[in-house]
C-alpha cells in the first residue's frame, strides 16, 4: 500500500513540472518571436522611421515635417544594405563552394548542400 499511495502525488508532482515546462517552452518562444518581430520592423524603412520619431518625440508637425524626409531615407539606406550584405555573403559563398567542390567526395558535397538548404543560402529567405 506504500508504493500506491505515492504514485498520486508523485503523478500530479510530474504532471505539474510538464506543464511548467510548456508553458516556459511557449512563453520564451513569444519572447523571441517578438524580439524577431522589432528586429525585423527596425530593418524596414517605415519601421526605422517610426521608431526614431518615437523616440525623439518631436514637438511640432513643422519638425515632424522635416525630420520624415531624413528618417525615411536612412531607412531605405539600411534596407539596401541589407540586401547588398545578403548578396555579399551568396557571392563569397559561391566562391568558396567553387574552391571546395573539387576536393570534397560526393558524400560530403551532399552534406554542404544539405546544410546550404537549411541555412538558406541559396538566395531565398524564411520571410
Amino acid at each position: 500500500m506504500p508504493q500506491r499511495s505515492m504514485m498520486k502525488p508523485l503523478t500530479l508532482l510530474l504532471l505539474t513540472l510538464f506543464v511548467g515546462m510548456v508553458l516556459g517552452a511557449a512563453i520564451t518562444g513569444r519572447v523571441v518571436q517578438s524580439r524577431l518581430a522589432k528586429y525585423n520592423n527596425f530593418l524596414s524603412e517605415a519601421g526605422f522611421a517610426q521608431i526614431v520619431m518615437d523616440v525623439i518625440e518631436p514637438e511640432s508637425e513643422v519638425q515632424r515635417a522635416k525630420l520624415l524626409p531624413i528618417l525615411e531615407e536612412t531607412g531605405q539606406d539600411i534596407q539596401d544594405t541589407k540586401a547588398n550584405a545578403r548578396s555579399d555573403i551568396l557571392l563569397h559563398y559561391r566562391e568558396l563552394e567553387a574552391e571546395l567542390l573539387p576536393i570534397l567526395s560526393q558524400e560530403q558535397a551532399n552534406r554542404l548542400q544539405s546544410w546550404r538548404d537549411r541555412v538558406r543560402l541559396d538566395g531565398h529567405s524564411k520571410r
